[in-house]
């Protein structure tokens, strides 16, 4: 089989350096089946994981000097064709307009999600088709990708998710009210017979999360189970930002910083506004930050002065709560803001950073979906719908 990779053009600014890329590369593989094109299915594919040695770039993240992957190029060039389909502002338009759930349905039935939506017959389960449609995007990932360790790292918060689940069963002795997910990189059995104490067949991050949870709720009564996702929480992302260090993906790194810091503002906020105790600030925190936990401590008691010292978020915060007190305008102009972060990807030709933005790109599209059939579903007008559209639709 022959799969060619066509010449890829173009000028782009990097750190402040512009540089013409031409780059013709043709890999050819054995096979039996026969040539196959590009435009294939992706399960037929041999790719070959070698990287080609070619001249290095300034990485636009850190500023470092790195080689090219092109490992990446075909993969790179697969997603960018896939983002043309991407959900537009005419067809969000559509269901947001449209008269009942069985009509945002069949909008939905003429787009990527057709298939995903299969078996979807009423609007109470659209979350089976989301969650089909996300693991459709991660099959594909993962088959592309020359590395499995990122589209691993995409997965594990879903793991969390369903740890959490079987926790909170456990410790309030009610089945919690929420589906697990089908989206995680540990099959559900194990993590159930982790649960049972026996801990073979659980990764060591999940082991030591359950461990943790099992030790502090010992001093916990059943009236404290919600503090179980906050200790899981704290175990993900300190997990998340160690893998993304080691792998020394700058652009990765960046993103769960700016996660924790935007949830961290948030909780800050919630508190200052619900006139909470300091102690309790420092417990709902989360390490990892580009701005530390003793950073809002010490603004705890002068909380105003949070506008003049958070300056890469000031906007956010003035644009998103400080005039209404509205915390889902602060988590919409918070996903402004990473949707704005998620664009310098477009800058990287050969690497994983495309990849995962592409999935970030769809989950947030998952996540408008979500709000758009929760709001159907409780007959909110249109416009109460459209003023919670995220920048890439408004």
């Amino acid at each position: 089989m022959c799969l060619r990779i066509y010449t890829l053009c173009g000028s782009f600014s990097v750190a402040g350096l512009t540089r013409q890329i031409v780059l013709q590369q043709i890999v050819e593989t054995e096979s039996r089946h026969g040539g196959l094109a590009p435009t294939g299915n992706y399960r037929e594919l041999e790719f070959s994981h070698s990287p080609l040695c070619l001249p290095s770039l300034c990485d636009s993240f850190s500023g470092e000097i790195r080689m090219i992957d092109t490992r990446y190029a075909y993969a790179v060039a697969r997603v960018r064709a896939l983002e043309n389909y991407l959900l537009d502002r005419p067809t969000v338009e559509r269901l947001i307009s449209a008269e009942d759930g069985t009509k945002a349905l069949s909008v939905l039935r003429n787009t990527e999600y057709a298939e995903a939506f299969n078996d979807v017959e009423n609007l109470f389960d659209f979350e089976e088709g989301l969650s089909n449609e996300l693991n459709k995007v991660l099959n594909f990932l993962a088959a592309l990708s020359p590395e499995q360790h990122y589209i691993h790292l995409l997965r594990i918060p879903h793991d969390f998710y369903n740890l959490k689940i079987l926790l909170e069963t456990k410790y309030s002795g009610e089945q919690v009210d929420e589906p697990f997910s089908m989206l995680g990189l540990t099959p559900l059995e194990n993590l159930q017979t982790m649960i049972e104490g026996k801990y073979g067949n659980a990764p060591e991050y999940l082991r030591e999360a359950s461990l943790q949870v099992s030790m502090e709720m010992e001093n916990r009564g059943s009236n404290e189970v919600f503090q179980i996702s906050q200790t899981l929480d704290k175990v993900m992302w300190q997990y998340l930002t160690s893998e993304a260090k080691k792998s020394k993906n700058t652009f990765l790194i960046t993103y769960y910083q700016k996660q924790i810091d935007l949830i961290n503002i948030h909780t800050f906020l919630r508190l200052i506004h619900a006139q909470a105790e300091a102690d309790y600030l420092q417990q709902m925190l989360f390490d990892n930050g580009s701005m530390s936990i003793d950073f809002f401590l010490k603004l705890f008691s002068k909380s105003w002065d949070i506008f003049s010292e958070i300056k890469d978020y000031q906007d956010l915060v003035m644009d998103g709560w400080a005039e209404e007190r509205l915390f889902w305008k602060y988590e919409v102009v918070s996903d402004n803001h990473i949707l704005n972060y998620l664009k310098q990807a477009n800058l990287i030709f050969f690497g994983p950073e495309p990849l995962i933005r592409y999935y970030f790109l769809k989950e947030m599209e998952t996540n408008l979906l979500r709000i758009i059939f929760v709001a159907k579903l409780n007959h909110l007008s249109e416009d109460k719908i459209r003023i919670r559209l995220r920048a890439n639709y408004v």
